[in-house]
């Protein structure tokens, strides 16, 4: 009978053993599962923002591409007017119409 009584003791053992190491591996399970989403919505966030900086980047070089033009067309005083009344220059002596109706 004693060997009875020790066989039971190693098997609540064994039990309680295998409860722990079933939580441990569920929590490891959880942990890394959380974690791989976690790290997925990362990636498609810098994949959106990499879309983004690349139209971006398209855009400036279609931008320098047509300035160079303009610079090669020997068209610099057209240029510099441009960028002038988009920074709110005006020339000497010219009239300045501001549209103040409403709704613009």
């Amino acid at each position: 009978m004693a060997s009875k009584k020790r066989t039971r003791r190693r098997t609540k053992k064994q039990g309680l053993l295998m409860t722990l190491v079933f939580t441990v591996v569920a929590a490891l399970t959880i942990y890394l599962a959380v974690s791989f989403f976690s790290a997925y919505k990362d990636i498609n966030e810098k994949k959106e923002e990499l879309s983004a900086l690349q139209t971006k980047k398209e855009e400036m070089v279609q931008q320098n591409k047509d300035i160079e033009k303009s610079i090669k067309e020997n068209d610099e005083a057209a240029i510099a007017e441009k960028y002038a009344r988009e920074n709110g220059y005006v020339k000497t002596d010219e009239r300045v119409y501001i549209d103040i109706t409403p709704g613009t």
